[in-house]
């Protein structure tokens, strides 16, 4: 029985969009990924909390828009003992219970994380043992990649952008099993913003067009972000 490879996409998800589910499915085909796992964030510690709505809607938004998936997973293992918001300690938990020594993890990000990944908890460590896909958006700026990455990372990094799906096949074919890299890939993302969502559906605008059918239909009945 061959390696499985399984997807974990964290986020606020305040609230989860079209965006997001875009990047999963893109980064699925691409990785063959057998699985997904949308990690609802408790406490993002690189995050604002203002304007951050209860973990439960959060989670209700992440497990309406993923229903229809079979492969994407709703997870609350922050939550899970020890409780922590730090990804080094999520990764931990489903190494040992998802992957359990028969999967390989890849972790999937905008590539507005990569210009911090320095600043996250043991980022050496963390880049080290997991594999990590950093998916390009909109007005991401990835020009001082040799700054943004500890030094170590950067031998094990692979730029996918600007490659068509076959090259990119091939390209991943040639690297080891068991070898842990850094990928950026363009997935060409839609120009959605959570910030955004929640700011059109302040103003009493439609934001249906942006998320999910059943996730709009949630913000709208409980006036999640204070529709006027």
């Amino acid at each position: 029985m061959g390696i499985m490879r399984i997807g974990v996409l964290g986020g606020t998800f305040n609230p989860i969009h079209s965006g997001h589910l875009h990047i999963a499915r893109r980064i699925q085909r691409l990785f063959s990924l057998t699985q997904v796992h949308f990690v609802v964030a408790s406490v993002p510690p690189h995050k604002p909390l203002e304007n951050l709505i209860s973990f439960s809607h959060r989670y209700a938004m992440v497990s309406l828009a993923v229903a229809g998936t079979s492969s994407f997973l709703p997870s609350m293992v922050e939550l899970e003992p020890e409780a922590s918001s730090f990804t080094i300690d999520t990764m931990a938990k489903l190494s040992g219970r998802v992957a359990q020594g028969r999967s390989a993890l890849f972790f999937i990000a905008g590539g507005d994380s990569l210009m911090d990944v320095k600043s996250w908890k043991e980022s050496e460590t963390l880049l080290n043992s997991y594999n990590f896909v950093f998916a390009v958006r909109p007005g991401t700026d990835l020009t001082c990649l040799q700054d943004a990455l500890p030094e170590q990372a950067l031998t094990r990094l692979t730029d996918l952008r600007g490659l068509k799906r076959d090259k990119i096949r091939l390209k991943l074919a040639r690297i080891k099993a068991g070898e842990s890299r850094i990928y950026i890939v363009d997935v060409r993302a839609p120009d959605i913003s959570a910030t955004d969502i929640r700011n059109l559906a302040a103003s009493g605008r439609t934001v249906a067009h942006l998320v999910p059918r059943p996730v709009y239909e949630y913000i709208h009945k409980l006036h999640l972000y204070g529709e006027r």
